[in-house]
């Protein structure tokens, strides 16, 4: 009997777990908004449940309809309540009742920031975005103090620019002390949108460069890497509108217009956005971050050079290219022993020997520029394997390319230009070649591009300075030169090159020489070309009869 009591007593605490379970369960399915219907099973014992749970919920609608109405509705509510105040406000000023419009305006942040603390626990979210338009609302009500007023409530311009600061000083702090990057991006923009509506300009620069200071620690920091894209950005932003709303659209400008060295910020800002590629990965950011970054503020950089140069400094920009040429070769110098980013010392190096060629454009001018630019590019292929680069490499030949093309076009023939065009890509090539494993060049298509290159300009050099006479013989010369070279080197390049240049000599000899050149100098054309055009036939007679043997 006594044990028949005892299970009894163990049946009904089992019970009772089983129906606190459920309660617990009940509630918990109460919170997640679907309603499940439980009822117990007759079939099996008194300790089953089945459960069935309605088909006709769409759960998806129930999530979009949920997430607007908790965040859509939250966002628009306190936009429409940030323009409310702000209309309220500019009524006031209207009105010429600035000291009432200051009032209002301070005590209706108050207010939000009050009625945010209070419902930040049972609302999150509407929360949070009260205390957004609060960040907003208080450094607008500031601004209005002095600045867009007819009728400034302060009339000092410097008391208000402090004011301001402190208002954008204390929230970036608390965005620090969030580690919320929306919230420092904002006062960023504060930061600088106080720097553009002071139009004190070192004032404004200052803030510039503070700003770049802080998104590049931020960076290294935390990896905040969509509030440094915007700081770059902004940042030159100001730079074009300090140059558009001071100079470019004044209409009677001073002769001796000064750019108040406001050049010496722009130069500042890009070093310092530069640092970022010393920055190790510590998987913060995405890797192309780094690429991205170092475009973004070489371009912006140069965009806004560009002006300046041409604004300011078009009778003296020699000495700021050969600046920023020594400076980006030993930063790249730098970047090669202390970054993990490969590219970077590539991209450093490249913009150092262009701003070197700008540099010496401006000394030399056109067209014996051409000279000294041409002899750089081999100095550019011996950095590109001492940096084992193949970016420097392929830059340089599209750089030289073009410097050649131009030379063509737009300048008069000068031998010993000619010259050095004729021999750099064939150095060049013979270099790329010599070194191609340091290069990890694994083709042979630049190697080949530069010696194409040096084909035509060999030929081309020769038609400049030789008299016209001799024109056929000096390339029946350079084409016994190449086939010596092939069995020096024991590189068949150079035997290809002898065919197409004797390819290239007959068809000259038929076309032009036989309708121009006096019957001495045809004859002596014709033997020469004759008697090489034998010889390298009868070679490849016999190295064709010794493969076969």
């Amino acid at each position: 009997m006594e044990k028949n009591n005892h299970n009894i007593e163990e049946f009904e605490r089992l019970h009772n777990k089983i129906n606190n379970l459920e309660n617990r369960i009940l509630a918990l399915e109460s919170k997640l908004v679907f309603e499940k219907v439980y009822k117990p099973s007759t079939e099996t014992s008194n300790t089953e449940l089945s459960v069935e749970v309605p088909k006709n919920i769409n759960t998806e609608d129930l999530g979009i309809e949920s997430r607007f109405g908790e965040f859509g509705l939250a966002w628009m509510g306190s936009i429409v309540l940030l323009f409310g105040i702000s209309f309220i406000n500019q009524f006031f000023l209207n009105s010429g009742q600035s000291l009432v419009a200051a009032i209002f305006g301070y005590c209706s942040v108050i207010g939000t920031f009050l009625i945010s603390h209070l419902i930040r626990k049972n609302f999150t979210s509407l929360s949070s975005k009260l205390n957004f338009i609060s960040n907003i609302l208080i450094y607008y009500i500031t601004l209005r103090l002095y600045f867009f007023s007819d009728s400034p409530l302060i009339s000092s311009k410097e008391f208000v620019l402090g004011l301001l600061l402190c208002v954008v000083i204390v929230q970036h702090y608390f965005a620090l002390k969030s580690k919320s990057e929306f919230k420092a991006g904002i006062s960023i923009l504060m930061f600088l949108f106080t720097a553009v509506v002071s139009k004190i300009t070192h004032f404004q620069f200052a803030i510039v460069i503070a700003t770049s200071i802080i998104s590049v620690v931020l960076f290294y920091k935390y990896g905040w890497w969509k509030l440094t894209f915007l700081s770059i950005f902004s940042g030159y932003v100001i730079f074009l509108i300090w140059l558009l709303s001071n100079y470019i659209l004044l209409s009677n400008l001073p002769e001796n217009v000064s750019d108040q060295n406001t050049i010496y910020y722009l130069l500042l800002n890009a070093s310092i956005y530069s640092l970022l590629t010393i920055f190790k990965q510590k998987g913060l950011f995405p890797d192309s971050v780094i690429f991205i970054s170092v475009i973004l503020n070489g371009l912006s950089f140069s965009l806004l050079l560009l002006i300046f140069i041409v604004f300011f400094y078009l009778n003296n920009y020699i000495g700021i290219f050969f600046s920023i040429a020594t400076s980006c070769i030993v930063f790249s110098i730098l970047l090669k022993r202390f970054s993990e980013w490969k590219f970077t010392p590539a991209l450093y190096a490249l913009y150092g020997f262009v701003s070197i060629s700008i540099a010496v454009f401006g000394i030399y001018n056109l067209p014996y520029s051409f000279l000294l630019l041409s002899i750089q590019s081999l100095l550019v292929v011996s950095m590109a394997i001492w940096f084992r680069s193949k970016i420097i490499v392929v830059m340089n030949f599209g750089l030289f390319l073009m410097l050649l093309t131009t030379y063509i076009i737009a300048s008069e023939s000068i031998n010993s230009i000619n010259i050095s065009f004729a021999l750099v890509p064939l150095v060049s090539a013979r270099i790329i070649n010599w070194k191609k494993d340091q290069l990890d060049i694994k083709t042979e298509l630049m190697r080949n591009m530069y010696l194409i290159i040096g084909f035509f300009t060999v030929l081309y050099a020769l038609y400049k300075i030789v008299p016209i006479y001799y024109v056929t013989l000096s390339w029946t010369v350079i084409a016994g030169c190449y086939f010596l070279l092939s069995f020096l080197l024991k590189n068949n390049k150079y035997r290809q090159m002898a065919l197409y240049t004797l390819i290239a000599t007959v068809l000259y000899l038929f076309i032009f020489d036989l309708a121009r050149v006096d019957m001495i100098y045809r004859i002596i054309a014709f033997m020469v070309v004759a008697v090489i055009s034998i010889t390298i036939s009868v070679y490849y007679s016999k190295r064709k009869k010794k493969d076969n043997v």
